[in-house]
């Protein structure tokens, strides 16, 4: 199933923030030192309080004990706290930087270097990070010691999530409640993906990884709610019509690569034109014009060298093509037919039907002819016998090379048919010049 986000899931957190944002402190008995903050909140006997001087503007976060003690300078701000840690801004923003957020803990202890453009409170033992990677925004999981669990592979996607193209919003006196957006019309696409309960329960229970939909491009989430490939797919494969061998074919623009099917991560970049239902653990993909091969890995197994390649069959043969002249290879890129025929099939029952000089032929695994090329028009071994044609005559052959004749060729009925047409037109137009005739002589 897919996940459709809503477009105004943002608009509406902000509003809800903002909305607190200037609220003023209410007197606490016991606490009279709390009334010189306007915003406070405790979090198991300590509290994150706010002074704010200019709204939006200017305004200092502190993280005090129950006493009232400040535990750290002025922040920013100071987000909630999940387990033993809260998002910290420091006071001194880097514009270019658009911000730097890490992690303190319930002493004020910095456990986690202010680094990211942006993050969020940790859920489940992790948390997303956003930071600068070259041309782009990227990111990754942490878990509470700043270790990265995953770094998802932005830079495959050259064409998004670019610094040039991002919005960054934040919510008045909230430096915390800060998020990066490319917007594409009407919608808005993001780097850290957030779902519903329902759906989180539902990607959950899958058994690796779950794809969704998203304004027509698809994104990967395994079980565990780790965003493994963006949302910039345009097109996927989960009925497995060009994928097998625990890949799944992807595509980005117009170009195909490989995710895990277990994990979701990227196996191969995107670099291919054009790619075939693997064949005895080989992918056939095609680049730069040619045909080669990669294994389950992303490994180049057989050189792009082919214009043309099939599947490889139990006969560990596959026929290929270079600059028009086709042969056979085996698994190891060995050429065991020379490539010399103006065309070859794969084989089939140890047999392959080859063309040479206009005449169609079969020969077996070691090249040698079992039925010599003397037919005009044939067909590969699919069953115990094929249909061939020979001087207009149409036949069933057997390997054995036996012919059954069981009629005309196509090209031969097709004269007769014209010819009947000929013979028609004429009748009918003799016929009736005689009763033109003959009406004339009556009208005498």
């Amino acid at each position: 199933m897919f996940q459709k986000a809503v477009s105004w899931l943002l608009i509406i957190c902000f509003a809800a923030f903002f909305q607190g944002a200037f609220g003023q402190s209410v007197p606490v008995p016991g606490k009279p030192w709390l009334s010189e903050y306007n915003v406070y909140k405790e979090y198991k006997g300590v509290y994150v309080v706010k002074k704010i001087t200019i709204p939006c503007r200017a305004y200092e976060t502190f993280l005090v004990d129950n006493n009232g003690k400040r535990l750290t300078p002025a922040y920013r701000d100071i987000g909630e706290f999940s387990g033993d840690l809260a998002e910290f801004v420091p006071m001194e923003l880097d514009e270019e930087k658009l911000g730097r957020h890490g992690f303190i803990n319930r002493r004020g202890e910095v456990v986690i270097q202010p680094v990211y453009v942006s993050t969020d409170k940790f859920y489940e033992g992790k948390t997303w990070v956003i930071y600068r990677a070259g041309k782009q925004y990227g990111l990754s999981y942490i878990d509470s010691t700043g270790k990265e669990i995953y770094k998802v592979p932005i830079q495959y996607f050259r064409k998004d999530f670019l610094i040039s193209t991002a919005k960054v919003d934040m919510i008045c006196n909230q430096d915390t409640r800060e998020d990066i957006l490319w917007w594409k019309g009407r919608n808005y696409f993001i780097l850290n993906w957030n779902f519903s309960p329902f759906i989180e329960k539902e990607v959950k229970s899958s058994k690796y990884i779950y794809h969704f939909l998203y304004e027509g491009k698809y994104g990967i989430i395994d079980n565990k709610m780790i965003l493994r490939v963006p949302v910039s797919l345009d097109d996927i494969d989960p009925e497995y019509k060009f994928s097998g061998q625990g890949m799944e074919r992807v595509k980005y623009g117009d170009k195909f690569g490989y995710i895990n099917v277990f994990t979701g991560e990227l196996i191969t970049d995107f670099l291919y034109t054009d790619t075939r239902k693997p064949t005895s653990g080989l992918f056939w993909v095609k680049k730069n014009n040619k045909w080669g091969c990669i294994d389950k890995t992303g490994k180049t197994r057989i050189p792009f060298l082919y214009e043309e390649a099939t599947g490889f069959t139990s006969e560990d043969r596959s026929a290929v093509a270079i600059n028009g002249k086709f042969g056979h290879i085996d698994k190891k890129g060995k050429i065991r037919t020379p490539l010399k025929y103006d065309f070859a099939s794969y084989f089939n029952r140890g047999i392959s039907m080859v063309r040479i000089n206009d005449k169609y032929g079969y020969i077996d695994i070691n090249d040698r002819y079992i039925i010599e090329p003397i037919y005009d028009e044939a067909l590969p071994f699919d069953k115990e016998t094929t249909v061939v044609e020979r001087l207009w005559l149409r036949f069933e052959l057997s390997m054995k090379g036996e012919e059954k004749f069981i009629g005309f060729s196509y090209k031969l009925n097709a004269i007769f048919i014209l010819i009947g047409l000929v013979l028609f037109v004429y009748i009918n137009s003799f016929i009736f010049k005689r009763v033109q005739q003959a009406r004339l002589r009556k009208k005498k």
